[in-house]
């Protein structure tokens, strides 16, 4: 289809950059659907990155709208908002928080702006999905005065991944006729994982927080721990801010637990004693969360996981659902280790449905823009 002569249809570059990958998609969008081009992924540091998209986009016609994901710039909504000054240098600000992350974004904005000048570039928020925690969620037991230019709150992340499996368990319903779930559990199990709390479609905790360092373990980060320990590391065992970020973001979790550098496949394929209680480990901090998010909710209606490791680790999954059966949450062993792709995997027993939910970002961001270009137009 040529889109010159159907203005209806709009080119969109989906920008999906983390702390040292970039993942680029090529749509064709319309109101309701949109269609996959192209896609191509890359790793590296930032200098490579940005070489990498100037490369792809000298290749190819400049398209008529970027999304870019952005990890964190405070208190933002879930709609895409277009990119302007005083929103870069929100970004900017915000990459105290979030610095490999948010100064790469900028970089990759200030290439396309560089090489397509005319496009409209867009912010898509990985933090905008918890705008609307409840205070009792958002809130820290601290003094609210203590960062003026930062406000100490649970701001969330991965939202743009659990409102992805939020969507393929409403798709998943609505197909067979049924309602969505009004209590929901959403696990985000990768490099970095989180667990959201969703009631009647609106989350109402979850386990990340003023950073992307707070709640369970994660692959080389160490999720929430004493802060005592910081402190005694800080005050009493002579260790830099520096070296102590270091230590919680790249030397931590299940890196810190057992050899494998935090990756679960590699942890998974040592089968030590010093590797399966790494992975014990895992299963059990995930399992906990669970256990508080059915306490705030009383109940629990779905699970939802999904993630690298929640995707492709049917073990995993085995060993975080291991045991609450009494709270009706069966899982089927045989769908479960035969489960590929979007699959039910509870037991015909079970009272609580179990998914597995493949995550997709780019259909995501996709879907919130689509979203804000009707707004737009019925305004």
């Amino acid at each position: 289809m040529n889109r010159q002569s159907n203005p209806a249809v709009q080119s969109v570059l989906v920008c999906n950059a983390g702390s040292s990958s970039l993942k680029l998609a090529g749509c064709e969008v319309r109101h309701n659907n949109f269609d996959l081009r192209w896609q191509i992924s890359s790793e590296g540091n930032a200098d490579e990155l940005c070489n990498n998209l100037r490369t792809e986009l000298s290749r190819r016609e400049c398209p008529q709208a970027v999304l870019h994901r952005i990890v964190h710039a405070g208190l933002v909504q879930e709609e895409p908002q277009r990119l302007d000054d005083a929103l870069l240098a929100r970004i900017s600000h915000w990459a105290a928080l979030a610095p490999l992350h948010n100064h790469l974004a900028l970089r990759l904005i200030d290439t396309i702006s560089q090489q397509c000048p005319q496009v409209s570039q867009f912010a898509v928020f990985d933090s905008g999905l918890y705008a609307r925690l409840p205070a009792v969620a958002s809130r820290y037991a601290l003094p609210g005065d203590l960062s003026p230019l930062w406000p100490l709150r649970r701001y969330g992340f991965h939202g743009l991944a659990h409102r992805s499996q939020w969507r393929s368990v409403q798709q998943s319903n609505a197909v067979v006729g049924q309602p969505m779930p009004r209590r929901l559990i959403t696990l985000q199990l990768g490099s970095g994982c989180s667990v959201t709390t969703w009631r009647d479609n609106q989350t109402i905790d979850t386990t990340m927080g003023f950073t992307p360092l707070e709640g369970v373990v994660m692959a080389t980060r160490s999720g929430s721990i004493d802060p005592g320990i910081l402190l005694h590391l800080l005050g009493n065992e002579g260790m830099t801010v520096a070296e102590l970020s270091a230590l919680l973001t790249k030397e931590s979790g299940l890196a810190a637990l057992a050899d494998g550098g935090g990756d679960m496949r590699r942890i998974l394929a040592l089968a030590t004693a010093e590797s399966e209680a790494a992975v014990h480990h895992f299963c059990m901090q995930i399992r906990k969360a669970v256990g508080a998010a059915i306490a705030v909710l009383g109940g629990v209606d779905a699970i939802s996981i999904g993630g690298g490791i929640g995707e492709h680790q049917p073990q995993v999954r085995a060993g975080i659902l291991d045991g609450l059966e009494e709270l009706g949450i069966a899982l089927d062993s045989t769908r479960n280790f035969a489960a590929q792709g979007l699959t039910a995997l509870h037991h015909d027993d079970s009272r609580a449905q179990i998914w597995l939910t493949p995550v997709n970002e780019v259909t995501e961001m996709i879907c919130q823009y689509q979203k804000s270009m009707q707004v737009q137009e019925n305004k």
